[in-house]
């Protein structure tokens, strides 16, 4: 759903008022832009998790203990999108479209999203896939609406569970901000 005023062209939503509401499952995985700037547009791909796992690997702390700490990450995205990290342990997360266009991400905040389930995130997005596809220009990225995933409490033995997937749920929307081509058609008067 678009607030402010708007029309649909090519299969983006273009507003000129202040944004977007909730999007149902049916409009996740379609791309909408908004206006942001005078000659740019905001585009928003917003793509669920199908199937994902966080994965957590029982670590040694600093006190000597163990227990599990972040690993990675293997998740497939509607549309095929692919997400995991490039390096386990270490990341960077990543993501990775059919068309061969990927984005790696650097978390820029985090902000609790209730017990039991992993932190919503706002992530800035470097290109290093293929320069054209559906995210050759992402920018930004936004984990939201966050289900599940969290390491298991208390502490881990590595001999007997070296580690453990934690199945999860979440929306990504992949922002894009691009010069505009031609200006918007303003929506007809009554």
């Amino acid at each position: 759903m678009v607030a402010g005023a708007g029309i649909v062209a090519g299969g983006f939503a273009v507003t000129t008022g202040s944004g977007f509401a909730s999007q149902t499952a049916a409009q996740a995985d379609a791309p909408h832009a908004t206006a942001v700037a005078q000659g740019t547009v905001e585009r928003t791909l917003r793509a669920s998790v199908v199937s994902g796992v966080q994965i957590y690997a029982c670590t040694q702390q600093a006190d000597g203990t163990f227990a599990f700490t972040q690993r990675g990450v293997r998740a497939t995205l509607q549309g095929g999108i692919k997400h995991s990290f490039v390096n386990p342990d270490s990341g960077p997360p990543q993501w990775i479209a059919r068309d061969g266009s990927a984005v790696t991400g650097k978390v820029v905040s985090k902000t609790p999203h209730g017990p039991g389930n992993i932190p919503e995130l706002e992530l800035t997005a470097t290109q290093s896939g293929k320069s054209t596809g559906k995210l050759a220009e992402v920018v930004k990225i936004r984990r939201v609406n966050t289900r599940g995933g969290v390491a298991p409490a208390g502490a881990c033995d590595p001999a007997k569970t070296p580690t453990a997937e934690v199945p999860y749920g979440a929306d990504y929307e992949f922002i894009s901000v691009c010069r505009r081509t031609s200006p918007p058609t303003p929506p007809a008067r009554p």
